[in-house]
């Protein structure tokens, strides 16, 4: 059996696709040494994949210089797929390439600009009608579907006409004992004592607004002492969470990272305390999940996938996070001891 996987994706600013690359082909080689795996990977440069994926004797490296999303990949992947005599095809994401003849597996991870096309920039009327074009082709074209959670199957079951059959929920995994030495924690956040914590890319669909707007409503009418820490990269010419900080005079309180890497992560989960994903649409949800694999309380939106994947801790309504982080968010930054793991996660 030869599988082929298009890790293209796997970017060294690692994102939420690139950590599914990065855990998926970390763990997928140990399963059977009998099966054959090709990775497509950028550059190693530009990639995020680490070296010893690479050291199993089944695994072999293609490099594939295609940078994100693209119609390019249209017009070269079935070529190559058939020239590496592939048995199975594994796409990571909504856009299947055209023209496949190979047994392929999608993986979807969520409709977020779908659900919420008001997250689209204007300017991006064609990257609308690509998604969507996109995601209606791969559903029907692709033999199986994996879904990251079932918030996301149920909206591709609602938007879509697919065989419904050939898909599958595969939830997100963490590693049960991250690896942090309290001793380390001396990098740029030593500074820093009581704060809140909020990981993932600066999209609009993330409301960071509602938090900054949260803090400000929790140091000035409540006194907390209490800062606020976003790690995140910038997104395109997406500013206004910087300049709502300095509109609400919390400037000084709100600290913007653009990437932290992987190796510095668990000094902030170990640090923070509380992280809050307050998000308008999630297809999982990945830094909540491994928030509680570090024990720290969580505050999370009540819509798409956080309730699936946070179970029972506190969740509130992104439209009124300003109040309700506030109210319930005020109990799990003063009162909520860090758990022992993944206690509260539901699966």
């Amino acid at each position: 059996m030869h599988i082929v996987i298009d890790a293209h994706l796997a970017v060294k600013e690692i994102d939420g696709v690139s950590r599914y690359l990065n855990g998926l082909l970390t763990e997928l080689p140990k399963i059977d040494s009998s099966v054959q795996y090709t990775i497509l990977s950028l550059p190693r440069e530009k990639s995020c994949l680490p070296e010893e994926i690479f050291s199993h004797a089944q695994v072999n490296r293609f490099e594939f210089d295609l940078m994100g999303p693209t119609p390019r990949q249209h017009f070269i992947t079935h070529r190559l797929l058939k020239k590496l005599k592939a048995d199975v095809y594994h796409h990571p994401q909504f856009d299947l390439p055209w023209r496949i003849k190979t047994p392929s597996v999608v993986t979807i991870h969520d409709l977020k600009y779908i659900e919420h096309p008001e997250f689209l920039d204007k300017r991006s009327r064609l990257k609308s009608i690509y998604i969507r074009k996109s995601l209606q082709h791969s559903l029907r074209a692709s033999n199986q579907i994996i879904a990251v959670s079932q918030n996301t199957l149920n909206d591709l079951e609602n938007r879509f006409d697919f065989d419904i059959e050939k898909a599958s929920v595969i939830h997100h995994g963490s590693n049960p004992k991250p690896q942090f030495n309290p001793e380390q924690q001396n990098g740029a956040f030593e500074t820093l004592s009581d704060f809140v914590l909020f990981v993932g890319t600066r999209r609009p669909h993330k409301n960071i607004e509602g938090l900054i707007r949260a803090l400000a409503i929790l140091r000035k009418k409540h006194q907390l002492k209490l800062d606020l820490v976003i790690a995140g990269k910038a997104y395109s010419d997406y500013n206004r969470p910087e300049k709502l900080a300095k509109e609400l005079a919390v400037e000084p309180y709100v600290h913007f990272f653009d990437f932290v890497p992987d190796e510095k992560l668990p000094e902030l989960y170990n640090s923070a305390k509380v992280l809050a994903l307050p998000s308008f649409y999630e297809g999982f949800g990945l830094p909540l999940l491994k928030s509680m694999a570090h024990g720290m309380p969580v505050v999370g939106s009540n819509v798409s996938s956080i309730p699936e994947v946070v179970g029972v801790p506190v969740v509130c309504s992104p439209v009124g996070v300003n109040a309700e982080i506030v109210t319930d968010g005020q109990v799990v930054i003063c009162q909520t001891p860090r758990m022992s793991g993944l206690k509260s996660c539901r699966f």
